[in-house]
């Protein structure tokens, strides 16, 4: 590539800046793996991207690729300011295939709620601006299917929310993936049953981290997590709903103001008149009117003074309301880690029956009677298929979200499991072949 000589104007030329037009991604460095996808940072352009490809061992598989292609038609076409930019699709060395978006520098919604990082009007400006982005995708047929504070980064300048993550966003132009798709605590019970891509189910999700944003939301909130067909059907009806409901208070304080201006001409008018008819009165009158005149600027002073201990009696209400609605997320979060821990557990459990029926029914069912020795033969392999198995478990559960701890007692867990369960089937066995055990 020719080199490009700086102008005389400073400014540096494009091989001398480090920015190559066309070249590959520099620096990739992988920051995260799930169970499904790898999630790294790199640099082009003297700019950071985020990168989202497929873990190594399912690179291969036609259905992930898929997955990940679909992802990205659906997400390229989305342009919203609060929606975060996927950029392309393209190979990264030692990657592989990856989404390639704009990186947000920030923190997740989830975060900045636990570490009470955000105010009053800052929530309500986020829950809009949120209702907003989605009422966007909406409108183009796209269903997130996954909205959580997780999946919100607030940016570090502005405090402005950013819409991530569409693994699992769908659409109707699509007829494949309509599993069921969510996360708990913020999936619509319609959603976790029956899987397909209604936005009234983002409407729910919404509901909940109305809960979490603006808990004086209450009445709003219980109405986007009703029954599918009381709550509003998407979220541009909701964002209607919402701006109704942030117009009222304006309303009411016009009309008490135009009320008050009223009031107060036809009181001027009653005292020019008494004044005009009493327009030859004593001082003495002048100096009983000036009087109450002073004790009125003392009551307007007082009532001034009450209504801001009001205001602040309100916003200690707002800030014990966000507390609550604190607790209530990390509340939530320890339910959906033991919902995580057990549903690992009961799928290795589950795993070490079917292969010990699976054993049950093509190798012992078919056993002699008297044939020690065959069985014997049969059992050393089942036994060292069953503590592969359990190493294989202990493994699948290491890549998982859970704490070092309790990964490692799963995996005790499984071994504890395949001790009880494959005696029982010994004892079995060992009566087929007339063998006392």
């Amino acid at each position: 590539m020719e080199k490009i000589v700086s102008m005389t104007s400073g400014y540096l030329g494009i091989e001398e800046s480090g920015c190559y037009i066309g070249s590959e991604m520099r620096n990739v460095e992988i920051l995260h793996l799930t169970s499904t996808n790898v999630i790294a940072r790199g640099q082009r352009y003297g700019r950071q991207w985020f990168l989202k490809g497929l873990r190594k061992e399912l690179r291969d598989a036609t259905a992930m690729r898929r997955q990940l292609l679909k992802e990205f038609e659906i997400h390229s076409r989305l342009r919203h300011p609060s929606v975060v930019q996927a950029v392309g699709l393209e190979e990264i060395e030692g990657i592989g295939v990856c989404i390639v978006q704009e990186w947000i520098e920030g923190i997740t919604l989830g975060e900045a709620l636990q570490k009470g990082q955000l105010s009053g009007g800052e929530r309500k400006k986020i829950l809009r601006q949120l209702c907003e982005a989605v009422s966007y995708l909406h409108s183009r047929g796209v269903v997130h299917r996954d909205l959580k504070p997780a999946n919100v980064m607030i940016r570090s300048i502005g405090k402005e929310p950013v819409l991530v993550d569409f693994g699992l966003a769908d659409s109707s132009d699509y007829l494949e993936w309509k599993q069921p798709a969510g996360t708990p605590g913020y999936v619509s019970p319609e959603q976790l049953d029956a899987g397909g891509a209604d936005p009234a189910d983002d409407v729910y999700s919404l509901g909940v981290m109305m809960r979490e944003l603006t808990p004086a939301l209450k009445r709003l909130s219980a109405k986007c997590t009703d029954s599918i067909g009381r709550r509003p059907k998407d979220a541009g009806v909701l964002l209607k709903i919402l701006g109704r409901r942030e117009r009222r208070p304006k309303v009411v304080w016009s009309l008490l103001a135009a009320i008050a201006a009223t009031a107060l001409i036809i009181f001027s008018l009653n005292r020019m008149d008494t004044l005009g008819k009493s327009a030859g009165a004593s001082e003495l009158r002048v100096a009983e009117l000036t009087e109450k005149n002073v004790r009125n600027e003392a009551l307007v002073s007082s009532l001034q003074d009450s209504l801001e201990n009001v205001s602040s009696l309100r916003d200690s209400l707002v800030n014990v309301r966000s507390q609550l609605a604190l607790t209530e997320h990390q509340l939530n979060q320890i339910a959906e880690y033991e919902s995580l821990r057990q549903r690992l557990y009961k799928a290795g459990c589950e795993e070490i029956d079917r292969i010990l029926r699976e054993a049950d029914r093509k190798e012992f069912s078919k056993l002699a009677p008297g044939n020690i020795l065959e069985y014997n033969e049969k059992i050393i392999k089942l036994t060292r298929e069953m503590t592969e198995t359990v190493e294989k478990l202990g493994a699948s559960v290491a890549d998982s979200d859970l704490r070092p701890e309790d990964k490692e007692k799963i995996k005790m867990d499984f071994y504890n499991y395949n001790a009880v369960r494959l005696p029982e089937y010994q004892q079995k066995w060992l009566k087929k072949i007339n063998v006392a055990g």
